[in-house]
């Protein structure tokens, strides 16, 4: 791996990241995530962490988690950051496929793509283009971490301490539940035409694989393995863990990053600009 690939990676990864704040396209984005995490932040973050606060000393209130399905939330130290633990494994997931999905087709639908490929290799884009797409989904990540922080510090100085760890144990999880998503819209941007296929093929293949895996493994169990094909399946895993606990299941994102930025590299390289 030579400077000069390290180099155009990350100039590309660098415009990735300018697009977003010099766009109106990307400043439409930014605007329309700050409005919405605004109102998740002071309505159900806050008000489900008073709650958990109020009753996670009680015996009662704790059998009552435990019986809709949130007992997990009661280890975290503090309830702001279980509760936006639950939230982001959904919420990130989500918007990635939306952020990563256009990360080289639409630039192959005008013909630009082309252009690009004369002065710097279809690895430096593609890895570029993919670490872009993460750096952005990074930032947003540490918006939301440190204004949750922010939340929690406000009500209780004497946390910042265990906020500041939490916060970092949530950021480094995230980004690694974020890796295979990212990936796997690498590899689709890299063989279809527009950003809505993208999005489109991501759920039809995420969904459909997880149905015809999972029925094979109700009637031959052994094939169950095949569930680490699945981006995000082990999400359920992961809502039930707290802290630096949710590393232990750090292997599959990145295995899964592995298999679909390989898939990816190997398209971007055969497929017509």
């Amino acid at each position: 791996m030579t400077s000069g690939f390290l180099n155009t990676t990350l100039l590309i990864c660098q415009f990735e990241l300018k697009r977003l704040f010099t766009t109106r396209k990307g400043l439409l984005y930014l605007i329309t995530f700050s409005i919405v995490w605004y109102f998740i932040l002071l309505y159900p973050i806050r008000f489900s962490a008073d709650l958990f606060e109020q009753n996670q000393n009680s015996t009662q209130g704790s059998n009552f988690f435990e019986f809709i399905g949130f007992g997990a939330l009661l280890n975290w130290q503090i309830p702001e950051f279980g509760v936006y633990w639950r939230f982001a494994l959904v919420m990130f997931p989500l918007l990635c496929i939306t952020i990563a999905s256009d990360q080289s087709c639409s630039d192959r639908e005008r013909g630009t793509l082309r252009f690009l490929s004369l002065r710097v290799s279809r690895d430096s884009l593609f890895f570029g283009r993919f670490a872009g797409a993460m750096a952005i989904q990074t930032l947003l990540i540490l918006v939301t971490v440190l204004t949750t922080l922010m939340l929690a510090i406000y009500r209780d100085t004497n946390l910042l301490p265990t906020a500041l760890n939490s916060a970092s144990a949530i950021a480094v999880n995230l980004v690694l539940v974020l890796l295979p998503f990212t990936a796997m819209m690498a590899a689709l941007s890299a063989s279809v035409k527009s950003a809505r296929q993208a999005t489109v093929w991501a759920i039809l293949i995420w969904s459909f694989l997880a149905g015809i895996i999972s029925g094979l493994s109700y009637y031959l169990p052994t094939l169950a393995i095949l569930k680490i094909l699945i981006p995000g399946y082990q999400m359920a895993d992961l809502s039930q863990l707290a802290e630096w606990q949710t590393l232990e299941l750090a292997y599959i994102p990145l295995l899964q990053s592995l298999v679909f930025l390989s898939i990816g590299r190997w398209i971007m390289l055969r497929q017509s600009l």
